[in-house]
């Protein structure tokens, strides 16, 4: 079976996961007997909310609203969209983009470009923004209810 036939036949599993699966040597392509019986066990556990709520709570409750918020960040976009959203537990730190930069080098050894740390940090300003419509309450409504759940 071809990728874009397992795309429609196996939902909620989108082509971009699929094509992620291959490159990372999870399934063939074209998928195998086995990888159309993996895919679709993959298909029911995903599709069953239990499951992927038990799952997201192996997270740490502040990755799990990032996540939720903003699904196409990858794990550098969360950290910096972390650097720019203050939190009331920690005291109020001026946050630069050469600092950011510095940082992501040492830390994940990668040369993150700056203009993607000022567009997600331009996200993270629109975010704290009063004017902004359902993106900012949604965000802001996730995050309360992660604190809620730490104490």
């Amino acid at each position: 079976m071809e990728l874009e036939n397992a795309a429609s036949t196996f939902r909620p599993i989108s082509m971009k996961a699929l094509k992620r699966m291959v490159y990372d040597g999870l399934i063939s392509e074209p998928l195998s007997e086995s990888d159309q019986y993996t895919l679709s066990i993959l298909c029911r556990i995903w599709s069953c909310e239990w499951y992927v709520a038990q799952m997201n709570k192996t997270f740490r409750p502040d990755k799990r609203a990032l996540m939720l918020a903003f699904p196409n960040f990858g794990k550098i976009e969360r950290y910096i969209l972390n650097c720019y959203i203050p939190d009331e537990f920690k005291p109020k730190t001026k946050v630069t983009v050469r600092g950011l930069s510095k940082n992501i080098r040492d830390f994940y050894h990668v040369d993150y470009p700056d203009f993607k740390i000022k567009r997600v940090r331009q996200i993270a300003y629109n975010l704290l923004r009063n004017s902004r419509g359902e993106t900012r309450r949604r965000f802001i409504s996730l995050m309360a209810l992660e604190r809620e759940s730490r104490k």
